[in-house]
């Protein structure tokens, strides 16, 4: 049996979750304007497009390995090698959005905005990340 109230059991990506947790303290009309001036709308949608950008790499890849098989198949092999290396690239691409959008969701976001570190993912993210890094490297860090 699951918890429905576990973090990563709740729905999210929406702000109307966040309206609908606050409502009873707060007037939903200011909630839904603090959501959108301080641009969480944006990064709400930014996220769920992220989501979909992971798809469209992924048909992306598909498309190239067929495009990869044919010229293999008719000995073009500087179109093969071409077509290969766009793959990896997309991959790796994918991958590491993957990565971010799989991280975990019950992160602390410091006050002073000083205390966030560098602007990277993570300073040593390979390039082709597994599920897990987030998890790794939190525990690297001494805060699993």
């Amino acid at each position: 049996m699951h918890n429905d109230k576990d973090i990563n059991n709740m729905s999210q990506n929406h702000p109307e979750l966040v309206v609908k947790d606050l409502s009873g303290f707060v007037d939903s009309k200011i909630i839904r304007r603090v959501l959108k001036f301080r641009g969480i709308n944006k990064w709400l949608r930014v996220r769920r497009l992220l989501i979909q950008l992971k798809t469209v790499w992924l048909l992306k890849m598909k498309s190239l390995e067929v495009e990869a098989a044919e010229a293999k198949r008719e000995d073009n092999f500087k179109k093969y090698h071409r077509l290969r290396g766009e793959i990896k690239g997309v991959a790796s691409s994918r991958q590491q959005v993957r990565c971010l959008c799989q991280s975990p969701r019950d992160v602390d976001f410091p006050t002073n905005y000083r205390d966030f570190g560098s602007v990277c993912v993570l300073p040593d993210l390979p390039e082709l990340p597994g599920k897990r890094i987030f998890l790794k490297y939190d525990k690297k860090k001494g805060k699993g």
